[in-house]
């Protein structure tokens, strides 16, 4: 079994270059909360490229996932961060040709952030 800390390193490794593979690509973000039967999604952002995801290990609400949109070379463009807290899991999403689809990324009280690419990459 892997431990936590172990686990978060392998996090970190996995999420910058998942960040450096999809950079730019166009994205959908939603979150998803409540029991199967009942759930209620939010759908916070779409359209936007990706710029980044980052990983923090360390304070109480550790681990912490940013999941930044936006172009930053672009100063007057639109941006966009979305935080998880206390994450559980994170797993890749896959399109039937078995490239990168998306991410989710589950946190302690089972809400669950889905990061999407949208067409046109």
């Amino acid at each position: 079994m892997m431990s936590k800390t172990a686990a978060q390193h392998n996090w970190s490794v996995f999420l910058e270059n998942f960040s450096r593979q999809n950079k730019a690509r166009p994205t959908r973000i939603g979150v998803f909360e409540g029991e199967p039967g009942s759930m209620t999604d939010f759908w916070l952002e779409d359209g936007l490229p990706l710029e980044g995801i980052d990983l923090d290990t360390r304070g109480e609400t550790a681990p912490t996932i940013q999941i930044m949109l936006g172009e930053s070379a672009k100063p007057d463009s639109r941006a966009f961060t979305h935080t998880i807290v206390n994450t559980r899991f994170v797993k890749i999403i896959l399109s039937a040709s078995g490239e990168s689809d998306g991410l989710e990324i589950e946190n302690e009280k089972g809400a669950i952030t889905i990061l999407r690419f949208e067409n046109g990459f």
